[in-house]
């Protein structure tokens, strides 16, 4: 008997309909790209799919460019008190559109702060 391991992000996109069941046997990363490819999607629009790890990354080099140095910590998004909090970092979705903002002017890369927002979990 062979078990089939499931990946609970792909789980979510599939029950959402941005994934057919297909996805089921590719890579977070091989998913979202073919959605974005058979939708004709870039970074800068809002129906882009990140996977979790992307939104992490993209977080990060945000808040870089407004100075706020988050390390490793895993950024969550709060309606509270933004700021560290055991291994994550904790950013307000008003700080986070801010930091993307001046991430594109700093940088020319235009990312979508709502299709950032919805692959980074809340607190």
């Amino acid at each position: 008997m062979t078990a089939t391991l499931t990946d609970p992000w792909i789980e979510r996109q599939i029950t959402a309909g941005r994934l057919a069941p297909g996805a089921r046997g590719m890579s977070r990363t091989e998913a979202a790209e073919q959605y974005n490819q058979a939708n004709s999607l870039t970074e800068s629009d809002d129906d882009y799919l990140y996977t979790p790890g992307q939104a992490q990354q993209a977080a990060h080099d945000a808040l870089a460019v407004i100075g706020i140095e988050t390390g490793d910590a895993r950024i969550l998004l709060s309606d509270g008190r933004p700021g560290p909090r055991c291994w994550s970092y904790l950013v307000e979705p008003g700080q986070l559109e801010f930091a993307l903002d001046q991430h594109r002017l700093t940088t020319g890369a235009s990312l979508s702060a709502d299709a950032v927002m919805e692959a980074l979990p809340w607190f």
